[in-house]
């Protein structure tokens, strides 16, 4: 799975199937579905090169980034989708809110 990730973030290559979303509606979705520990577990892993992800990330353009960097893009975008479920929330979805079905991203 080599080169999928920008060089010095092979760490998280194996995170990217699961977890790189290039919506905010499939990482709400990913999000919603995953159980809890699985969402736990992204975020301990994910956490500690947040620091490097954004460094790097400054670097890219911000429109029409190479393929590499819009991946570790999504894998830094879902972090911040799943800390408010790990740190927050305790689980997966917003506990008394509305069904995420109806809430609708125009774009």
């Amino acid at each position: 799975m080599s080169g999928v990730l920008p060089k010095g973030f092979e760490d998280l290559e194996t995170l990217v199937s699961q977890w790189a979303c290039a919506t905010e509606r499939e990482r709400n979705a990913v999000r919603r579905s995953a159980e809890m520990a699985d969402l736990e577990a992204y975020y301990q892993t994910v956490l500690p090169r947040m620091e490097a992800v954004m460094e790097y990330l400054a670097g890219q353009p911000p429109v029409n980034p190479p393929d590499d960097a819009a991946r570790l893009a999504e894998l830094g975008l879902m972090f911040v989708e799943v800390a408010s479920s790990v740190e927050f929330y305790r689980e997966a979805d917003v506990p008394a809110g509305f069904s995420a079905e109806r809430f609708i991203i125009h774009t």
